[in-house]
């Protein structure tokens, strides 16, 4: 049968020459040209993508396909006709899933090679010709090649016991000595072989196995030469054990799941690039002119429309409607170089220095800004004195408080106790999350003397984090969130009187190239419908306060900021603040809250914890009378002890008692009606007639 179609094969080649060199002339020029028509160079490309598994682990519709393992895929097309290439390929990467559910706790990575021949067609006949876009649909066959693995041990050969409160510990939960176990976390190693553990009693299958791939994308043609594709295509392979996991599984393994009723497949969607080596041929075309264009029409173009051809226009692009001058430069009365329709002073006095306003500048003005030009203090450049400061000291730590985590509006109210806190910090990250962080330390025991003193003055999810290098904020855990330290530091007055410059408040939140030149700007949005813009300094007295305003004007054109006062947590006139002012004020007025003494309690708080708590803690509060737990915002909880006392000494006694018994790091907080107030607010309410 082979020499048949050799020989075949050879008559026919032989017959196409001949009939080639000995017929007509035009016969063969026509040949020529329809070779050159059909012809198609052969084209190798490189791509990359993510690998998604569909199978019995993690079920088949579950999880983004696009947030997976990386593949790669290399491969070599060749054009057979207008709408049908074959293309030649080798996939490889990893494929994985990590199940964690009541009834079972299962994983698999599994290392993969592919290789394989598709048919492509571009869908040509209903397509024009000089498109830049093509869509095509695939279909092939393939050989895959896997080994999976499965991780069942930590880094120091613990093995994973997972128990019913969601913890993995290094005991199982039903042994005697459960009580001794210690939680320990996953290294997402997979160093188990799923085939030497043979489960379902498989013995050494094999781990090889056949797919059907079918694809669907487009291709973009950027030059004549290269093409950028993009698809996705669902492998269908004739396996079911690639994840170590089919219908006949039993046992925990199996748990209370059902089987998906088919074989595992993997998805792949890519982007590559490839080039052709088909070399084209230049054609060049001189274009006729059927009229030459007429020149002198742009020398008397004016584009501005100022009365002023561009020719001689010294001030191209002025606005419409702007009067200029014979050199077509907007006019400027009084010479100060601020145009007549940006100057908000057209007489200023001859030489007199102004502002980017055109306003002549006052003697502190001209003096604030030589101090700028010098700064050699750092006092006009908070951010780059603290970004020179980082760089000196790469490794040490800054720590801050956080009091509040949000994504969505926050409360009116709160709003007010926040910006009343005169070292707040309030960040943006995104759309949505909005974090506000108070005070910045270097050292730990100094952040945790300003969280103690936070939670007595009402801020109950009070924790100290530590600044990354990206801005966001990480807790620094609960065990240094309780450590011991001395009686908090009174040093910042959190109840005093503050003023803050404020750039406005707007019903939508405004673009990030609209404050993006302004340094120190805090954003926060209220669920009364404003978004809200500060800036980030607070100021003790209101002239303090007016020169930072008169900066922001002077230096960014802020022309819409003004001064705002808060005391004891709320927002207040600048009339109670006793500062005399033209300014008008919108500020709501609310009722003021209504205290029972009767509901005034105070407890001792003993920690604060985020997870769950360490065994020596556990024993210590087990130790102790009337531990009561209550669940904070941000999974975080609190602890106290020794129930609810009438007097604030009663519950300083139980203190110091408390802390005799080995719990140093105790404080007392102050509740009305279950809802945490600032200590000093509850004996004032309680010395009240």
């Amino acid at each position: 049968m082979l020499k048949r179609l050799t020989f075949l094969i050879v008559t026919l080649l032989c017959c196409t020459s001949i009939f080639a060199v000995g017929g007509n002339d035009s016969i063969v020029d026509t040949e020529e040209e329809t070779v050159k028509e059909m012809f198609y160079g052969p084209t190798v490309g490189l791509g990359i993508g993510m690998f998604k598994f569909y199978g019995d682990i993690l079920d088949a519709n579950y999880g983004n396909p696009l947030v997976s393992n990386i593949g790669y895929d290399l491969h070599v097309k060749q054009q057979l006709n207008r709408f049908l290439t074959a293309k030649f390929y080798v996939l490889f990467g990893t494929l994985s899933a990590n199940e964690r559910s009541v009834s079972r706790n299962l994983n698999f990575q599994s290392k993969i090679t592919v290789g394989g021949f598709a048919l492509m067609y571009n869908f040509d006949q209903f397509l024009k010709e000089d498109r830049i876009i093509s869509p095509y649909v695939s279909l092939g066959i393939e050989s895959v090649e896997f080994h999976s693995k499965t991780d069942l041990y930590d880094a120091n050969g613990e093995e994973y016991n997972y128990w019913s409160d969601g913890s993995i510990r290094n005991i199982a939960e039903s042994d005697p000595n459960a009580s001794n176990a210690i939680i320990i976390q996953r290294d997402y190693l997979y160093e188990t072989d799923l085939r030497e553990l043979n489960y379902d009693g498989y013995g050494k299958y094999a781990e090889r196995t056949f797919a059907i791939p079918f694809g669907v994308g487009a291709k973009m043609h950027m030059t004549k030469n290269v093409d950028f594709t993009i698809g996705t295509s669902m492998h269908f392979t004739f396996s079911d054990v690639i994840d170590n996991i089919d219908s006949k599984s039993t046992g925990e393994r199996l748990g209370t799941q059902t089987q998906n009723g088919g074989n595992d497949n993997f998805l792949m969607t890519s982007f590559s690039l490839s080039y052709n080596f088909l070399k084209h041929e230049k054609h060049e075309e001189i274009e006729e002119f059927e009229e030459l264009p007429d020149y002198s029409a742009y020398d008397t173009e004016d584009e501005d429309g100022d009365g002023v051809i561009d020719f001689v226009d010294e001030c191209p692009w002025t606005p419409e409607g702007v009067e200029v001058d014979e050199k077509g430069c907007p006019l400027d009365k009084d010479g100060d170089f601020v145009a007549n329709y940006k100057d908000d002073e057209l007489e200023t006095r001859d030489g007199a220095p102004v502002t980017q306003s055109g306003v002549e500048m006052t003697d502190d003005m001209i003096y604030e800004a030589y101090q700028r030009y010098l700064d050699s203090t750092g006092a006009f450049a908070e951010v780059e004195t603290r970004i020179i400061a980082a760089e000196k000291s790469k490794n040490t730590k800054r720590y801050k408080v956080q009091v509040g985590e949000f994504t969505e509006a926050i409360d009116a109210e709160l709003v007010d106790k926040f910006l009343s806190l005169p070292d707040v910090e309030i960040k943006t990250f995104g759309d949505s999350l909005t974090v506000v962080g108070v005070g910045d330390y270097d050292n730990l025991p100094a952040a945790i003397q300003r969280k103690v003193q936070l939670t007595e003055e009402g801020f109950d999810a009070a924790i100290v984090v530590e600044e990354e290098k990206n801005g966001m904020f990480k807790s620094v855990g609960d065990e240094a969130n309780n450590m011991s330290v001395d009686a908090p530091s009174s040093t910042i007055d959190s109840q005093g009187l503050i003023f803050r410059v404020q750039l406005g408040a707007f019903s939508k939140r405004l673009p990030k190239s609209y404050l993006e030149n302004v340094k120190n700007v805090m954003e926060i949005k209220a669920d009364d419908g404003l978004w809200k813009y500060l800036y980030t300094g607070s100021f003790r007295t209101v002239e303090e306060a007016a020169k930072t305003k008169i900066s922001l004007a002077v230096d960014y054109g802020v022309e819409d900021a003004f001064i705002v006062s808060y005391k004891d947590g709320k927002r207040i006139s600048l009339s109670e603040a006793g500062v005399i002012s033209s300014q008008k004020e919108n500020i709501k007025s609310t009722n003021a809250k209504k205290y029972d003494k009767s509901e005034v309690k105070f407890k001792v708080q003993i920690g604060s914890y985020k997870n769950q708590l360490p065994t020596e803690v556990l024993s210590k509060f087990m130790s102790m009378e009337d531990v009561e737990q209550t669940e904070l915002d941000g999974g975080l909880s609190r602890y106290t002890a020794g129930g609810e006392f009438s007097t604030y000494e009663e519950a300083e006694a139980f203190k110091n008692k408390v802390a005799s018994e080995g719990l140093a790091g105790a404080f007392i907080i102050a509740t009305h009606k279950g809802e945490l107030i600032s200590v000093n607010k509850a004996k004032e309410i309680l010395e009240e007639e």
